[in-house]
């Protein structure tokens, strides 16, 4: 197993910061990672350490970090949704340029990854295995007219006054320049229609002190799983979005990584 740092150019002409695992087999299976909201490639080591174990299995893994988060040189404006997807049409593009990549195909997705997941696998049926962490896959703003605690009328005011959302990030406490096309693709591009008609494999896993994504979200994700070849709910009992990484519980992410690693193991 080789993991390297690289950056890829994307399709807007940007570069991408990239976590590239290598299984050192050919042809191998390809599992893609998404970071959540501001996060790190890695999630803190958690998507490396996923990776690394499903290389022995003949998976070869890439990670990167979307405009704005990680060492990403972009400026935070410019991390929408649509961009998002964007780059990681460019990441598969570059896997299976350099690796012969056969139809073992997975994505694990945590938080707003995992609403990119679910969009991504609307257009891309080839991925026969999904991971969603804690995931972010409710329509628009699951009815709350917020976006991470923020009401959604005042951010538009300020983009309307402004050209851009002065948004304090919770998770990392630095403020950055939203782009409100950020909100308008929450309200339009669909995660559960992905959900819904997906026939591949899933594993949900979900921390039951989840105050962030609501812990009723993975009831509804697997409920929409409904034409799924295989589905299976896993709750971290008293884990909160974090799954330990903000209040040193490293057991939480202990049993994230490992029930991940068993489901992709058997289904993938």
């Amino acid at each position: 197993m080789l993991a390297k740092e690289i950056t890829i150019r994307s399709k807007r002409n940007t570069e991408i910061p990239v976590t590239v695992v290598d299984c050192c087999m050919n042809p191998c299976g390809l599992i893609i990672f998404a970071h959540g909201f501001k996060a790190n490639r890695t999630e803190d080591g958690r998507f490396l350490k996923v990776a690394e174990a499903l290389s022995q299995n003949g998976f070869s893994s890439i990670m990167m970090g979307f405009p704005g988060c990680d060492v990403s040189e972009e400026d935070f404006f410019s991390y929408t949704l649509e961009n998002c997807l964007d780059d990681i049409d460019s990441c598969v593009e570059y896997m299976k340029t350099h690796f012969q990549i056969n139809d073992r195909i997975g994505m694990i997705g945590y938080s707003m990854g995992g609403r990119l997941t679910c969009l991504y696998i609307n257009e891309h049926p080839e991925v026969k295995c999904i991971g969603i962490w804690a995931g972010a896959c409710y329509e628009g703003f699951n009815n709350q007219e917020r976006f991470l605690g923020v009401p959604l009328e005042d951010m538009r005011k300020e983009a309307e006054e402004n050209g851009f959302i002065s948004f304090h990030n919770i998770f990392d406490d630095t403020w950055v320049k939203m782009n409100s096309m950020l909100l308008d693709n929450m309200e339009s591009m669909s995660p559960t229609e992905g959900l819904a008609k997906y026939q591949g494999c899933a594993v949900i896993v979900h921390g039951t002190n989840d105050k962030t994504v609501p812990l009723d979200t993975a009831f509804q994700i697997e409920k929409l799983l409904e034409n799924a070849k295989k589905k299976e709910l896993v709750l971290v009992d008293d884990a909160d979005h974090g799954f330990g990484a903000w209040d040193e519980r490293p057991e939480f992410s202990q049993e994230l990584t490992d029930q991940t690693i068993k489901f992709f193991r058997e289904n993938l």
